[in-house]
C-alpha cells in the first residue's frame, strides 16, 4: 500500500470540546477512544453523542496509520471502513458508528489505523451579512485491529509491546527516542526520568504512541537531563521502567 503524509493530527482525541458542560458548537462524545477490532471479530463500535443544543453533521474516515522517520503517517485504505460514513446528530443524540473490516485481518499481530472525525460546517444566518465564521473540529483517535490468536475459547492478551529508550542530540536541539520492537503499540504517558526519588517530568499526561517496530522522537525539556531510569505508564499499566538501548 502506498503511505503518504496526509496530516498531522493530535494523537489524542480533542477532548476540550468534549469535557462535561460543553454546551457549544462544535461539542462531540466520543466512546471509546480505544477501540480495537478483536482477532475474531468484523467490527467494533463507536460511540458519537451530541451535548450541545445545534444539530452537527460529521464526516468519519479511517485511514491506515505508521511511522517512518520519527513521524506519524496516514494513507486512504479500504481495510477497515466506518459506516455511516456520514451523520447528523440531533442536540441530545447518539449515533452508532460500525468500524467494519471489509477484508480478513492482516497477518501482523496487531495493525493500526486512525479514525478522523470531521464537523462539517453548516450555514448559518446572521443578522450581519458576511459575517458568519465556518467553526470546523477535527477529532482524531487510534484504531487496532488484532488478528486471530488461540483457540478462540479464551481470549488472549493484546499484543504487547517491547520497548526501549536513547537521549540524543541533533540539530533540532536534544531528543528522547522510543523504540518498539514488540509485537503491540505503546501508548505513552506520565513520561519522566526519575533518579533515586526525584523525578523529572517529560511529559504530564499523553506523550505518544509507538507502534510495532517503529521509531518515535520527542524533544527534551531544556530542564531534563536525561539520566536516570525512564518511567512511564504503558498502555495503562503505571510505573514501568523502560530499557535503555546502548547503541
Amino acid at each position: 500500500m502506498k503511505q503518504g503524509l496526509l496530516f498531522m493530527v493530535a494523537p489524542a482525541l480533542l477532548a476540550a470540546a468534549a469535557s462535561a458542560g460543553a454546551q457549544q458548537p462544535g461539542s462531540l462524545l466520543i466512546w471509546p477512544v480505544n477501540p480495537v477490532i478483536e482477532g475474531d471479530a468484523r467490527a467494533a463500535a463507536l460511540w458519537l453523542e451530541n451535548p450541545g443544543k445545534a444539530p452537527i453533521t460529521l464526516q468519519v474516515r479511517v485511514y491506515a496509520w505508521d511511522q517512518q522517520d520519527g513521524r506519524n503517517l496516514y494513507a486512504e485504505q479500504s481495510e477497515v471502513i466506518g459506516t455511516p460514513p456520514i451523520v447528523s446528530i440531533e442536540p441530545g443524540q447518539r449515533q452508532l458508528i460500525r468500524l467494519t473490516r471489509t477484508s480478513s485481518p492482516a497477518a501482523v499481530a496487531e495493525k493500526p489505523y486512525r479514525v478522523v472525525v470531521d464537523e462539517i460546517p453548516v450555514a448559518r444566518e446572521s443578522a450581519a451579512p458576511g459575517a458568519s465564521v465556518s467553526f470546523r473540529m477535527r477529532y482524531s483517535l487510534p484504531l487496532f485491529s488484532h488478528s486471530p490468536r488461540g483457540d478462540g475459547k479464551v481470549k488472549p492478551p493484546a499484543p504487547a509491546p517491547q520497548i526501549s529508550w536513547r537521549a540524543g542530540a541533533d540539530a533540532g536541539g536534544r531528543f528522547l527516542e522510543i523504540h518498539n520492537r514488540g509485537a503491540g503499540h505503546a501508548r505513552l504517558t506520565d513520561v519522566s526520568f526519575a533518579t533515586g526519588p526525584q523525578k523529572s517530568p517529560v511529559a504530564e499526561g499523553l506523550l505518544g504512541y509507538v507502534l510495532p517496530g517503529a521509531s518515535m522522537r520527542w524533544p527534551l525539556p531544556g530542564n531534563v537531563g536525561g539520566t536516570g531510569d525512564l518511567v512511564a505508564t504503558v498502555n495503562g499499566k503505571a510505573g514501568v521502567r523502560i530499557e535503555r538501548r546502548h547503541e
